[in-house]
């Protein structure tokens, strides 16, 4: 004889808006924000020389790069 299952809750449907839906099921309020999130790192971008048209990477955080085509001093 297999064991009777208990019945699963049945969810309260939707209306409108998302407002009424409790996600988080069994806690009494949203848990504390823990502070600014970690790990992002903008990558740097790719800038082209306003001499000579040539496309120079540069690493995030910098505000001048000198061109790789012709030398000349860019800002970013």
């Amino acid at each position: 004889m297999a064991a009777a299952k208990p019945k699963a809750k049945k969810g309260k449907k939707v209306t409108k808006s998302l407002k009424e839906v409790n996600v988080a099921v069994g806690l009494k309020k949203e848990p504390a924000a823990k502070g600014e999130v970690v790990g992002h790192i903008s990558p740097g971008a790719w800038y082209v020389c306003f001499n000579d048209g040539v496309l120079n990477w540069v690493p995030p955080g910098w505000t001048y790069f000198i061109c790789r085509g012709d030398g000349v001093l860019n800002r970013v």
